[in-house]
């Protein structure tokens, strides 16, 4: 393959990057040995150095510093120390070893597509940074966060519509990014892995002035590499300056800009289920490393723009006011090649073109309060969030020639097709929240309600015709939750809550004069589980939750009306899900995490459908990582890791006709502190990871007869990096 521009540029920095890290420091900067120092979580979530393997709080599941052992919901969170240990080059690998999450379900790295609790499918995109939604536009312009600009990763199980809207009934996951902290600190690093992967990156960070007052942050990192389909390669620049500006105790300002630029990236196009997962006659399967594109015609561009603040000010020992802004503006052209049919081993495509853009604002306006009445102690919130979307699309689609996936002929003259429809849409929604935790001695009850108004329009223009048809998606949604949790003296924590959810839906029913409004998609939950930190001070944490799960006025197509659809789906789901994260004193780092899914469709337009199981969703799933780093003898400072992951067989449709065999991956990993034997090395680390580690060939989901993927090939990563 070619070597890219972006390629060269990374292979000099990267000369230059090993040259520093191999020299180190002609003196050691501080005749300290480096400290870890206990997360400084804010109330969003933010993390300013997140150095430690268990995190003790979070701010996703209720907007408040309340302790993970604390809150009624089951929340889980992955921090930079532990992601870094499996060398994870992306938020989906970061989330391969945490309960309630299919981190694999269609592996790329142009999206983080991570469903939770089973809702979300393919299109169950990582769907907050810091607390704040982020927006998309009408296909492909959804924005990704380079894993490097991450501090920690934050999963909260099942509905969270409270605090923040629509989403699915599954849950949510929140990316906590880096922020400037009060130390001065930096890192430079360089991983080369599988398929020329070359990665480089920077992050500096520490007061400007003497006093304190001015923090800066700067991280950037460069990306390229080639992948295990042929032809297809992919990079990426992202910058992430931000500076903060605290002139006392009780206020704090933090502005953030970042920029970044995918000019291409890796989205396997879907296959069919047979000649992957079922046989195709006498021929051979569809090989692992097919391209159903083409190289020379396939194109994705993406380059995301974002600037914002986060400001928080505490009146007193009882109100604090935040405001939370984003405004993010994205542009993609997205051109490719589609499987629309096979017969033997060749396999009809369709081609489609599109250029979308899109300009999003999120606010979200916070007032908090902590005070007493009588006995209780409260922690109210009052809240009011803000979401603006002006997406563009262009969009044309037409056929292509048809490829023998056993003899692939990517000489073949392909027709570009001509932008056929002019799509403007425009959503707003408001949000009014409002909470309050309530203590008593060991128990915490928490209250929340939520009312959302939203309102989606769309204008869409036939350019061959110049006719333009709109419609206006007008609506509401109530959404609440109530929880408790009763904290022992010895660490055990039981707890219940029940939550509820909503999203919009995307579509439109049918009418005789047109589309009408369809109601919110409304998820239901009930939960109850029991958490445990040995001795409330320890580095680790165990959680155990059962959930039934309730999706209701879910879509489907219209069995009458082509192109519309109608609410009478309801899925539910019963599930357990256990998860540890323990850091011990000894030198082991553990992650263990089950899942049991018992998911049904109940009610469903298709009669036939009712009593079967969504596709994609794994009865089993399992997983451990175990890390043992020696802390004394010849072998100080050398750690040695390894993992195993299980999911279960899942159906590949939701008419049930076929399955999806399960498989099992191996991970493993070494890494050395040089600084521990060499003082003059202090900072530089090197890490060594390999992924399925046996080069597994499997099908990692289905969702039709005529959607399924394979999964990750066998990678190795090797990371140097220099800190001080």
């Amino acid at each position: 393959m070619r070597i890219s521009a972006t390629k060269s540029a990374l292979l000099a920095a990267t000369a230059s990057l090993l040259t520093l890290q191999a020299t180190g420091p002609a003196v050691a900067q501080d005749d300290d040995p480096v400290i870890l120092q206990p997360v400084n979580v804010t109330t969003d979530g933010s993390a300013t150095e997140d150095t430690n393997f268990v995190a003790t709080t979070s701010g996703a599941a209720m907007k408040t510093n309340r302790a993970l052992i604390e809150t009624p919901q089951s929340v889980s969170v992955v921090t930079r120390k532990e992601f870094e240990e499996h060398n994870a080059t992306s938020v989906q690998q970061a989330l391969l070893y945490s309960a309630g999450v299919q981190a694999e379900i269609r592996p790329n790295d142009r999206y983080d597509i991570v469903p939770v609790r089973g809702f979300g499918g393919y299109q169950n995109f990582v769907q907050y940074l810091d607390g704040l939604r982020i927006l998309k536009g009408i296909s492909y312009a959804e924005p990704t966060i380079d894993l490097y600009n991450i501090d920690r990763v934050e999963v909260v199980r099942g509905p969270a519509s409270v605090l923040y809207g629509q989403m699915t009934p599954g849950g949510m996951v929140n990316l906590v990014s880096k922020k400037p902290t009060e130390t001065a600190r930096g890192e430079v690093f360089t991983t080369i892995g599988t398929d020329n992967y070359i990665k480089s990156g920077v992050d500096l960070s520490g007061p400007i002035d003497e006093d304190g007052i001015y923090r800066y942050r700067f991280v950037a990192s460069g990306r390229y590499n080639e992948t295990n389909i042929d032809g297809v390669d992919s990079s990426r620049i992202s910058v992430l300056p931000s500076l903060e500006i605290s002139p006392d105790d009780a206020t704090s300002l933090v502005m953030q800009f970042s920029y970044t630029d995918d000019p291409s990236s890796n989205y396997p196009g879907y296959l069919p289920a047979v000649g992957t997962v079922l046989p195709n006659g006498d021929y051979p399967d569809i090989p692992y490393d097919f391209n159903i594109g083409d190289s020379s015609f396939d194109k994705f561009t993406r380059q995301t723009t974002t600037a914002g603040y986060e400001f928080e000010h505490a009146f007193d020992d009882v109100f604090t006011f935040r405001q939370n802004l984003r405004y993010t503006h994205i542009d993609t052209e997205h051109r490719s090649l589609y499987f629309s049919g096979i017969s033997g081993t060749t396999l009809s495509r369709g081609v489609s073109h599109l250029k979308e853009h899109a300009d999003t604002l999120a606010v979200d306006t916070q007032l908090e309060a902590d005070f007493s009445t009588g006995p209780l102690d409260h922690v109210g919130l009052f809240g009011v969030d803000y979401s603006y979307i002006n997406a563009n699309r262009l969009f044309g689609k037409g056929k292509a020639p048809s490829i023998d996936y056993l003899n692939p002929d990517y000489s073949q003259a392909i027709t570009d097709p001509a932008y056929s429809t002019d799509t403007n849409q425009i959503t707003n929604q408001t949000g009014v929240y409002l909470q309050d935790e309530i203590s008593y001695g060991g128990l915490t009850v928490a209250l929340g309600g939520r009312y959302d108004y939203y309102d989606i329009t769309n204008d869409s223009t036939v350019l061959s015709t110049g006719v333009t048809s709109s419609t206006d998606n007008q609506n509401h949604a109530f959404t609440g939750r109530i929880g408790a949790t009763y904290l022992f003296d010895s660490g055990i924590a039981p707890y219940a809550s029940y939550s509820t959810s909503f999203e919009p839906p995307s579509g439109f029913g049918y009418s005789a004069t047109g589309g009408t409004t369809l109601d919110p998609v409304e998820g239901e939950q009930y939960e109850a589980g029991v958490k445990y930190q040995p001795f409330l001070d320890s580095d680790s944490y165990i959680m155990a939750s059962a959930y039934q799960l309730t999706e209701k006025n879910a879509l489907s197509s219209d069995p009458t009306y082509s192109g519309y659809y109608v609410q009478t789906d309801e899925i539910q789901l019963k599930g357990i899900e256990l998860e540890s994260k323990l850091a011990l004193a000894n030198g082991w780092d553990i992650t263990l995490a089950y899942t049991y899914a018992d998911p049904e469709i109940t009610k469903s337009a298709t009669a036939a459908l009712v009593g079967n199981a969504p596709a994609a969703v794994p009865q089993n799933a399992a997983s451990a990582w175990l890390h043992y780093s020696f802390l004394s003898g010849p072998l100080e400072g050398f750690g040695i890791g390894a993992g195993v992951r299980y999911n279960g067989e899942t159906w590949g449709d939701q008419e049930n006709s076929f399955k999806v065999p399960a498989y099992t991956l191996f991970d493993a990993g070494f890494d050395y502190d040089f600084g521990v034997k060499w003082p003059t090395y202090e900072g530089l680390k090197l890490n060594v990871t390999a992924t399925n580690i046996g080069n597994t060939e499997y099908v990692a989901s289905c969702t039709y007869t005529t959607r399924c993927f394979y999964g990750t090939t066998r990678s190795v990563y090797a990371t140097l990096k220099y800190q001080w």
